[in-house]
């Protein structure tokens, strides 16, 4: 960012929690944990629209870009559109815990307890089954491989073949959150013991970053794959993979230092620009060039727990766990 970097935007009563947030074009769609999603431009009226009966506990954007796809508690797998169309892709008996979706292939997938349901084109085509319950799914850049997490490591697998049997990344623990780097040279997870671990692909090479006060919860690469911004701490920890050795041997960065713990983090989608989210409420975003920062919002009553660039990086929305929501416009 520059000196003449200013900002403006719009508040937002979202009337619930936020559990994610995608763009859409010019306009921002909440997944609510109330089981709506509202969906909001940077300024005229919003549209709250109903669409689970029950909570919604994840999201993704759909691979025509058209849409958002949701999970919830009600066992369902649905997608929305902008003008506030509702349309069903699954209904199971389980919660809906974890969507990934990929652009370049048109696959969805959905994680429901032990298993990773599969859609090609919005139809499910095969399940993959895993020995304990999905901390977390990816899909890499090419929307192919598909890298599940759980108790003891990763599975991955082509998501599109039904009979791959999987290659297994092992490492002893619980396995939530994963990664796949955008140049697919690296598959990390978020562990519940306030760590990190990695591989380097394809000699399965084992990484820790470890050191972090709590959870990650959140985990962001920028577009060339140098830096994975993660969330965890009093600042964001930004870890360098770029070279051979990726982070090993290295220290991260530490952006955007406060009082408050790091819940979100989100890179810009085309440059070196980190926007990050903290359990007060607070927003910030930083430029690693000159590590400049400009506050996107103040604290507030709950955690940000939604965060995401527009398309063309020029707007963020935000929303917290108490049903704040923002529109932010950048300027330069």
């Amino acid at each position: 960012m520059t000196a003449h970097v200013y900002l403006s935007g719009r508040r937002l009563a979202l009337g619930a929690g936020a559990a994610g947030v995608h763009w859409i074009g010019d306009r921002a769609l909440f997944a609510l944990n109330d089981g709506a999603v509202l969906i909001a431009a940077r300024e005229g009226e919003t549209q709250r629209v109903a669409a689970h009966a029950g909570v919604i506990l994840c999201s993704a954007l759909h691979p025509d870009g058209k849409r958002v796809l949701t999970g919830g508690d009600d066992g369902k797998v649905l997608s929305v559109t902008p003008d506030g169309t509702v349309l069903t892709l699954a209904e199971t008996r389980k919660w809906v815990d974890h969507l990934a979706a990929s652009a370049a292939s048109g696959v969805i997938v959905a994680g429901i307890g032990k298993e990773a349901l599969v859609f090609a084109k919005d139809k499910e085509t095969h399940r993959f089954a895993h020995p304990s319950t999905i901390g977390g799914l990816a899909l890499d850049a090419k929307g192919r491989r598909l890298a599940v997490s759980h108790y003891g490591g990763v599975t991955l697998r082509y998501a599109l073949a039904a009979d791959d049997k999987g290659v297994s990344l092992k490492w002893t623990g619980s396995h939530l959150g994963v990664t796949i780097s955008p140049d697919a040279g690296y598959v990390v997870t978020a562990m519940q013991e306030n760590a990190l671990h990695g591989w380097r692909l394809p000699e399965k090479t084992d990484l820790r970053m470890d050191g972090y006060p709590a959870k990650t919860r959140s985990l962001s690469w920028d577009k060339r794959g140098r830096w994975l911004a993660t969330s965890g701490a009093q600042s964001a920890i930004v870890w360098p993979f770029a070279g051979k050795l990726g982070p090993q041997g290295k220290a991260p960065l530490q952006p955007g230092a406060r009082d408050a713990l790091v819940t979100v983090v989100a890179f810009h989608p085309s440059e070196e620009i980190l926007a990050i989210g903290y359990a007060d409420g607070a927003a910030l975003v930083v430029r690693f060039g000159d590590d400049m920062g400009m506050e996107l919002d103040e604290p507030g009553e709950g955690a940000v727990t939604a965060l995401a660039w527009s398309a063309d990086g020029k707007h963020i929305a935000i929303g917290d766990d108490a049903g704040r929501g923002a529109i932010i416009s950048v300027a330069r």
